[in-house]
């Protein structure tokens, strides 16, 4: 029976470090740690790669060196909380190219929508490479999360003009996760810029959002007119709070 975290001795809930990340075989690596005796929330420094592990006892996330680590015995997972593991794993990246065409936004002035995939030519790319947490889809720009729970903050900018040529039109941009935006009229507003005629403008925001696995990021936009928008490159860049 794995003991609770209270209950258990210091240290089973603080080990002492191990050398090395991986090593089923090797007594001074994290992997070789047996975790059926552990506490969930246990803790683990390890030296070669100056990270700190925290220890979910529940977790059954895919193995993603060295940011999730599968113990050889025992339940759970070693998950890199701080340093160039939780970094280089966990933080996401991406970038939108070969832009071109306009497309018509929804006839309900303030209505939230998704970047357009068919109207005009878009190409999504992950500007880190490797990063296990995190795939991108190439079409539509949707970021799907696949890290433990954690808290992101995102920043991201656009480059999108307005056609309407009769009044200034504020335009917005924001984050949705799973889409649950697209559609509405939320009042949240991260963000507003005001175009004339076909001028671009550069929107950014930043924000941050809860997330759980399974989740996607996605950015979406709405208009104070029925209008058509044109738009630029845009980056979207996402990092664990406290990393």
């Amino acid at each position: 029976m794995i003991p609770l975290m209270q209950h258990a001795a210091t240290a089973l809930r603080l080990l002492a470090p191990r050398a090395v990340v991986l090593g089923t075989g090797d007594g001074d690596s994290l992997q070789n740690v047996n975790t059926t005796e552990l506490p969930n929330g246990s803790f683990c420094w390890v030296v070669s790669n100056a990270t700190l592990y925290r220890l979910d006892t529940a977790s059954t996330l895919a193995s993603a060196p060295d940011a999730v680590i599968v113990p050889a015995s025992g339940p759970g997972r070693w998950i890199a909380l701080s340093g160039s593991a939780a970094l280089g794993e966990a933080r996401m990246s991406e970038y939108q190219v070969d832009v071109g065409g306009s497309f018509p936004v929804s006839a309900t002035p303030n209505t939230w929508n998704a970047i357009p995939t068919t109207e005009f030519v878009s190409a999504y790319a992950p500007q880190v490479a490797g990063a296990a947490f995190w795939s991108i889809a190439p079409v539509t720009g949707i970021a799907t999360y696949s890290g433990p729970p954690a808290l992101y903050h995102f920043n991201a900018v656009v480059n999108i003009g307005s056609s309407n040529t009769a009044v200034d039109t504020d335009l917005q941009i924001s984050l949705t996760v799973n889409g649950e935006d697209i559609g509405t009229t939320d009042a949240r507003l991260l963000f507003m810029a005001v175009t004339v005629n076909t001028l671009a403008k550069i929107l950014s925001l930043a924000s941050e959002i809860a997330l759980q696995p399974g989740d996607t990021v996605q950015l979406i936009v709405r208009s104070s007119q029925t209008d058509e928008l044109t738009f630029g490159p845009m980056l979207i860049t996402g990092m664990p709070v406290g990393a």
